[in-house]
């Protein structure tokens, strides 16, 4: 093909196909560079939809700095969805500047703990559930820090008002009594 220069060499029934050899190895490939660039670009907008899409709570609690927390505040008070899907690039454009591997650590980190919070939760409501039916002995045998008194009294509350229909008060409480017993055994749990 005349004019194709030494960058390509076209074959009658082949494609045209970068010649390899010609190719300076000190040069970056121009395909590989704009694979890269727009796998950066994808990773930077699944990260904006993902910030989007947490709740405000795990938002400040992520740390993120000023600018980047301004554009997440900014595109989740967005409401109409064509402006939201423009403020969400926009976040993408302002990730782009962002060590993402960091950004991505700390979105994992979150999420492992919000799998040990699940689980403590459920933990917690069948301890709860099990005080009411069997009392507390084997709670205050398993966790010795727990409150033997305490926890009997809770015991008694919660009886107490299931039989008399009150509302969930003293369940509550123990419910949180058990959370407290569970968190501070957590660390030393393996």
């Amino acid at each position: 093909m005349p004019g194709a220069g030494p960058w390509y060499i076209f074959e009658p029934g082949s494609a045209i196909l970068p010649n390899r050899d010609d190719v300076d190895p000190e040069r970056p490939d121009r395909f590989t560079a704009r694979c890269q660039r727009r796998e950066a670009g994808e990773r930077s907008a699944d990260l904006a939809h993902l910030l989007l899409e947490l709740p405000d709570a795990a938002v400040q609690r992520l740390q993120l700095d000023d600018e980047l927390r301004e554009a997440v505040e900014r595109a989740r008070s967005t409401r109409p969805r064509v402006a939201r899907r423009r403020e969400e690039r926009r976040l993408a454009g302002v990730l782009r500047g962002v060590d993402l591997d960091a950004l991505q650590a700390l979105l994992d980190r979150r999420q492992v703990d919000d799998g040990v919070g699940a689980r403590l939760f459920q933990l917690a409501e069948r301890w709860r559930a099990r005080l009411i039916d069997e009392g507390p002995a084997a709670f205050c045998e398993q966790f010795p820090s727990a409150d033997a008194a305490r926890m009997a009294q809770g015991v008694a509350d919660a009886r107490r008002e299931q039989t008399s229909g009150r509302p969930r008060g003293a369940q509550r409480a123990l419910f949180r009594e058990v959370m407290a017993v569970l968190q501070a055994a957590e660390p030393a749990a393996p």
